[in-house]
């Protein structure tokens, strides 16, 4: 009877060492789990404020082009402008010009009919 209870004494502390070995193993495990599930939160979460970022930098990109082409044609209008007023310039320069011409030919004609 004595050898009986000391082979089941045996056998429980037996159970009991892999009870509790197994136990560790399942917090392990849940410790774990946890520590994946934390880490796909974050990852989750980092992936999110990336794609808010990109959103964002696009969005400035976008923002920035329309700056952009608008200066764009603001230059081209002003080159066009600048080009115009030159012309204008130079055609009443070429008046101005053919008046000093024509008023010089009628004062030195004037001045041939006087001495004649």
């Amino acid at each position: 009877l004595a050898g009986l209870q000391r082979s089941l004494d045996e056998a429980t502390a037996e159970l009991e060492q892999r009870r509790q070995e197994v136990t560790g193993h399942q917090e392990k495990e849940q410790g774990l789990a946890a520590e994946l599930r934390s880490l796909r939160a974050r990852a989750e979460e980092a992936a999110l404020s990336h794609e808010r970022e990109a959103r964002t930098l696009r969005d400035q990109a976008t923002a920035a082009a329309k700056q952009r082409d608008s200066a764009l044609r603001e230059a081209e209008e002003a080159r066009a402008q600048l080009r115009a007023g030159a012309e204008a310039r130079a055609a009443a320069r070429r008046e101005l010009l053919e008046a000093q011409r024509e008023a010089r030919d009628s004062r030195e004609g004037r001045d041939t009919e006087r001495r004649r």
